[in-house]
């Protein structure tokens, strides 16, 4: 797994999603399961779609730039983690599952959870502060 895809607990997965629609998005769920158990799965969930991040298509679609954040808990499952299910709900309330076919033009979209170091810190210094 790419070292710059690797996190242990309490680190925080950051990704960006880009998702083309046409209705103005309310709330974006994405799953990603486990390699070798895939009912262990680690969630994000984004409500907040800025400005900034939009664009149009030719046809008039948007495209999207959506950032997903979330800390990695303490009780994961070490292994890789695979994008399984994107599910995207409308201002309107329509509800989008995105699956396999709809996720298939994705590519490297895994990342790797690692168990913690064993070996202790060290002290590396120490200052008096006035």
């Amino acid at each position: 797994m790419d070292g710059g895809r690797r996190y242990m607990a309490g680190d925080i997965v950051r990704a960006e999603l880009v998702l083309e629609h046409a209705a103005n998005l309310s709330r974006i769920f994405v799953a990603f399961s486990h390699e070798r158990d895939p009912l262990t799965e680690l969630y994000f969930e984004a409500t907040h779609f800025p400005a900034e991040g939009n664009e149009r298509t030719a046809d008039g679609t948007r495209r999207s730039r959506v950032l997903l954040e979330a800390p990695v808990p303490p009780e994961t499952v070490p292994g890789v983690y695979a994008l399984d299910r994107v599910n995207v709900f409308s201002v309107g309330g329509k509800l989008s599952r995105l699956r396999e076919g709809g996720l298939a033009g994705v590519s490297g979209a895994s990342f790797e959870v690692v168990e913690e170091p064993a070996e202790p810190p060290t002290v590396a210094g120490l200052e008096f502060l006035a």
